[in-house]
């Protein structure tokens, strides 16, 4: 039985230092792709406000880039607004479905200690590794 453990708990090793080694290369090749995204996303800035300067002038290209950035960053807030709204909409759905799941195995714990007293303490036990079940792990 030692050695089947010993087999096994070499196995697991090998594979979380294969997985180990391919997140840290991967994180290493991926910081380095968001370096040189980065330094094109820079020049193409640049770029765009040289054109737009040559059309219209230094001050108005710098005005127009700013402009752009200042309308993204609105976008991106409205959406995030959107977005929490949405998953504060989802959280109080799983409170109230937990709240009416709670409910009834109450009611349902009440009338079979009512009626068969005996019964009630496996009931209990029986809906309280219910709610543990369907409650999972949602910190809300």
């Amino acid at each position: 039985m030692g050695s089947l453990a010993a087999l096994l708990s070499g196995v697991v090793l090998t594979d979380i230092s294969t997985i180990v080694a391919r997140t840290k290369r991967n994180a290493i090749f991926m910081a380095i792709a968001g370096v040189f995204f980065l330094t094109a996303y820079v020049f193409l800035l640049v770029a765009g406000t040289i054109a737009l300067a040559d059309a219209y002038g230094m001050l108005p290209a710098t005005l127009i880039m700013g402009g752009v950035f200042i309308a993204i960053a609105v976008i991106l807030f409205i959406i995030m607004s959107a977005m929490a709204s949405a998953e504060k909409r989802r959280a109080a759905e799983r409170r109230r479905q937990s709240q009416l799941k709670t409910n009834v195995a109450v009611t349902t714990a009440l009338t079979v200690f009512r009626r068969k007293p005996l019964v009630a303490a496996g009931v209990a036990m029986a809906v309280g590794a219910l709610l543990g079940v369907t409650r999972g792990r949602h910190d809300d």
